[in-house]
């Protein structure tokens, strides 16, 4: 042991020269594979070190400088990194499983399929980090535009980052990739994630209360019974988010929300934008409640449609019928407060035509609806908030001629 603890205390004077002159002395701390298991490293200077498959379990880096480190595959399960710096360090595949990294520095750290099961990230800086697939962006944007198409890739979830059961309180993950990532039943409370990436994530059971979401990309989440009280939502894009009734949104706030998205493969990165924008007036906001309320008209939706009678099918349509016809008058109520009829008409026609093309499933419901004479939808287009219109006109929108 003792030949041991001098023979690493020799390599890190090395390492530190290496630093120092900037590889021209020294030499490079190259430890792949190595047993440190226990070891007492806290403070140690081990940047930009070779530990590939090192064992680092329950050993002590506390404070230590570990900045574009190379860990790929390294056991670091139990570890202790308390504020220690991985700004940049490679991660990929290590496993962090009980591993606790309170306030520890991972701005742009590769975390790619990691095992952080039970891992304590609370008040850690994990700006800009990528918790996705250990894959080339390129690739996974071909696999996500598989994936839209409806073609399974089983492949793409059984190599995820798992964060299940993590503390990642008060976490700074902003502009962070988390795709496809495991967290369930995670500690994200106060976390920062604005702007961050989390398409097709799984945040079941997580909470994430007080959580800044503003800007993120909630592109096919999984939120199941997630806590998400008081968290802000503004500019978020929810496109095929999957939500019940116990998903929580207490005393949220939110601004605006995006329903869409519009993907583009780049070489080297996927490109997003949102779309589908509401309020639809760009230089409006939500009123306090507005979003709660469309969420909680969506959840209804997604609850009824499991249960899928006829009668709820026709209350589906009305109820989306009637959210679209209440946004149209809330936009042009002032702008064209003195508008006809007819004027009137057009702006639902052109409202009309932009959701049956995004959505042509809505076409078909609605087709169906007006060819068995559903009274309820008579009614509804007879008398409503915004414009008076037939089903034979609205049929005609829709490109059917008797």
């Amino acid at each position: 042991m003792p030949i041991f603890k001098m023979s690493l205390k020799e390599s890190l004077a090395k390492h530190k020269l290496w630093l120092d002159s900037h590889g021209e002395n020294g030499q490079r701390l190259s430890a792949a594979g190595a047993n440190f298991e226990k070891a007492d490293l806290s403070q140690a200077n081990l940047s930009k070190a070779n530990l590939s498959g090192a064992n680092l379990s329950e050993a002590n880096l506390s404070e230590a400088n570990l900045r574009e480190a190379t860990l790929f595959g390294a056991n670091l399960s139990g570890i202790n990194l308390n504020d220690a710096n991985l700004s940049a360090a490679l991660l990929s595949g290590a496993d962090l499983q009980g591993a606790t990294l309170q306030r520890a520095i991972l701005t742009e750290a590769l975390l790619c399929e990691a095992n952080l099961i039970d891992v304590d990230l609370s008040h850690a800086d994990l700006h800009k980090a990528n918790l996705s697939l250990g894959i080339p962006e390129f690739v996974k944007a071909k696999n996500i535009q598989s994936l839209l198409l409806g073609n399974p890739i089983p492949s793409l979830f059984a190599n995820q980052t798992n964060l299940n059961r993590a503390n990642l309180t008060e976490a700074n993950l902003s502009e962070a990739n988390l795709d496809f990532a495991n967290l369930t039943e995670a500690n994200l409370t106060g976390a920062n994630l604005s702007k961050a990436k989390l398409f097709a994530v799984d945040l079941s059971q997580a909470n994430l209360s007080s959580a800044n979401l503003n800007g993120a990309d909630l592109f096919r989440v999984k939120a199941l019974d997630t806590n998400f009280s008081s968290a802000d939502f503004t500019d978020t894009c929810i496109e095929e988010w999957l939500i019940n009734l116990d998903t929580r949104f207490d005393d949220v706030s939110c601004d605006s929300i995006y329903l869409k998205h519009i993907l583009r493969s780049l070489p080297d990165y996927i490109l997003r934008r949102y779309s589908d924008r509401r309020p639809f007036n760009p230089q409006t906001k939500f009123a306090k409640g507005d979003f709660v309320k469309l969420i909680s008209r969506d959840k209804t939706i997604t609850e009824l449609e499991e249960r899928g009678s006829d009668i709820l099918q026709q209350y589906l349509l009305v109820e989306e019928l009637n959210q679209m016809f209440e946004q149209l008058s809330e936009q042009y109520s002032d702008r064209y407060v003195d508008a006809s009829e007819s004027e009137r008409q057009t702006l639902l026609k052109l409202e009309l035509t932009y959701q049956t093309k995004i959505n042509p499933a809505f076409r078909e419901r609605l087709l169906e609806a007006i060819a068995v004479q559903n009274r309820e939808l008579s009614n509804f287009l007879a008398n409503n908030n915004f414009v008076a219109i037939s089903p034979e006109m609205l049929q005609k929108w829709l490109g059917v001629h008797e």
